[in-house]
């Protein structure tokens, strides 16, 4: 015998089937991602190129490289934090070679501040840079974790950025220094720290409903400052002054903590793609210079996060798709099975009902045999009679269940009013019912679309079997009602003879009688089967109350 399935079995299977269409989804859509990240590099390095580089280089093609140096350090760091700030997730690199491959510059975290001179004409007459440069900066300790925060912002995953998250801006103000006016540096003996917390929605906000804001002063003198120009901002008039006279510009805070050797190491990782793009600069004095600018997505770092929620996502979903296929495959599974155990059942009843009668039938045809007790030949033929038409009983019901169980019985439905046929019914047991002194009432409508003559068998025997179990001078009630958290139900009801000692739910199933003796010969026990079967097919549930006395058969 084949060994059934259980539902974690099933469930066990479809998951396995799953799998490898899981993994290959899962694949085609991180190789999607590798594409789509791949063009995000290559649009993010003609954002960086054409928009930003080459317009400041067309600019500025009338100035010495000499003249400008820190100007075009302070462009090209603010060009790459424009274009990693636009797009997310990706590292970057920009140096700077003369003609003979020297390194002059790279994208090394810096503050600069610019000087602007212009006439009354808003020509420009003069413009330096001062840089303070990260080495500087890192005196300050404070300043070092602003710096490597800031730099975090760029190194986050894509899930990180699509999360949403209580936003910190810190920015940095040198607030007095000095400056080198013949190598541009800028060196700092005082900072102001700025913290923001933005926005509200996060919690940003202190109960006066401002912007939550920290500002931290720190301050570290300088041991020589012979030769060096004295550099201060007045944080309340918004205004820097070197040397005691006024100057303009900006201030801000650009470039990554990110050598060539950090970004050829990320650049070598699994699955990223790496872009390299030149671009030729020559000043006014007809020095060339190469400008290089390098850009990786770093693609695990980046989306590995995001491909793993993905995945568990979809895992999820694989698994309460698989788990309801499986209820349903097993829902088959478990009819096929009620169905097998309940023909084993039907047979194993059936022969126990039929070897009873058949051993009596065989006894008394052996005494008929034998002229043992001539005197009770008529009392041996009687019961011979009455065990067959017993055995008869049980081969026409089981014949009629077997041909309900395969007809659907919903050909030649209308609609009709169960009480209306139970009253009909009814009247064919009249004579049996005032002989037992049965009170029958019926009360009520209850219309439904059913097949008439399957419909009159229900009644026939739901009837036939509360007059047979009723008590003499009990009663039998048919009505319709309204249950609560229920639709409309009909309802037969009656008072039994005697206690049932079987559970109600039983008594559903052939050959299946109150008294679990199964002495009686007066019915087959399978008057309640069919009326479960035929009412099965026509589509209605049933079940069997037994309550205070009362014998119930409910249907809705």
């Amino acid at each position: 015998m084949k060994k059934r399935k259980t539902f974690l079995k099933v469930f066990i299977g479809k998951l396995l089937i799953s799998v490898p269409i899981m993994l290959i989804i899962i694949i085609i859509s991180s190789c999607a991602l590798n594409r789509y990240s791949e063009s995000v590099l290559l649009e993010a390095m003609d954002y960086c190129t054409e928009p930003s580089l080459e317009k400041f280089l067309q600019s500025e093609k009338d100035s010495t490289l000499s003249e400008n140096c820190n100007y075009l350090k302070f462009r090209i760091n603010l060009c790459l934090e424009s274009t990693l700030a636009q797009f997310p997730g990706l590292k970057g690199y920009m140096y700077v070679n003369d003609s003979d491959s020297i390194l002059i510059m790279d994208t090394s975290p810096a503050w600069s501040l610019m000087q602007t001179i212009r006439d009354e004409n808003y020509e420009l007459q003069k413009r330096n840079v001062y840089i303070c440069d990260y080495e500087t900066l890192c005196r300050f300790e404070e300043a070092r974790e602003v710096i490597e925060r800031y730099n975090e912002q760029y190194d986050s995953t894509l899930l990180e950025f699509l999360t949403p998250h209580k936003e910190t801006f810190e920015s940095i103000e040198i607030l007095e220094g000095y400056v080198d006016e013949e190598t541009l540096k800028v060196y700092p003996t005082k900072i102001e720290i700025t913290t923001e917390r933005i926005p509200s929605w996060a919690g940003a906000l202190n109960e006066t409903g401002e912007f939550i804001t920290d500002v931290k002063t720190i301050s570290m003198p300088l041991e020589n400052t012979e030769g060096l120009v004295s550099y201060r901002y007045d944080t309340e008039t918004y205004t820097m002054y070197l040397n005691g006279e006024e100057i303009h510009g900006i201030h801000l805070t650009t470039g990554r903590n990110l050598s060539l050797d950090d970004y050829q190491k990320i650049a070598r990782r699994p699955f990223s793609h790496h872009l390299t793009r030149t671009v030729n600069y020559t000043d006014a004095s007809g020095n060339e210079y190469v400008i290089t600018i390098k850009l990786t997505d770093d693609f695990l770092k980046t989306y590995l996060s995001f491909i793993v929620l993905f995945s568990i996502v979809y895992v999820l979903i694989d698994i309460i798709v698989c788990f309801i296929l499986s209820n349903l495959s097993y829902g088959k599974l478990k009819v096929f099975y009620q169905n097998e155990d309940y023909r084993k059942a039907l047979m194993s009843s059936m022969a126990h009902d039929l070897k009873t009668p058949l051993t009596v039938m065989s006894g008394y045809a052996e005494n008929l045999k034998e002229n043992i007790q001539t005197d009770k030949r008529e009392h041996y033929a009687d019961a011979i009679l009455e065990n067959t038409n017993y055995m008869n009983g049980i081969i026409t019901d089981v014949l009629g269940l077997a041909k309900l169980e395969e007809s659907t019985a919903k050909d030649r439905l209308e609609k009709m009013d169960f009480c209306e046929i139970a009253a009909k019914q009814a009247e064919r047991i009249r004579p049996l019912l005032e002989e037992k002194n049965i009170t029958l009432s019926i009360d009520g409508s209850f219309n439904r679309k059913a097949n008439r003559a399957s419909l009159e068998r229900v009644m026939d025997n739901l009837l036939s079997n509360a007059l047979k179990y009723t008590k003499e001078g009990g009663k039998i009630n048919i009505y319709s009602k309204d249950t609560p958290f229920s639709k409309h139900v009909f309802v037969i009801e009656n008072t039994p003879i005697d206690a049932v000692s079987v559970k109600p739910s039983k008594l559903w199933e052939p050959f299946v009688k109150g008294d679990e003796s199964r002495s009686d010969k007066s019915g087959t026990g399978l008057g309640l089967s069919i009326v479960k079967n035929i009412l099965n097919n026509l589509g209605f549930k049933s079940r069997i109350k037994i309550k205070d006395g009362w014998f119930k058969v409910i249907i809705k």
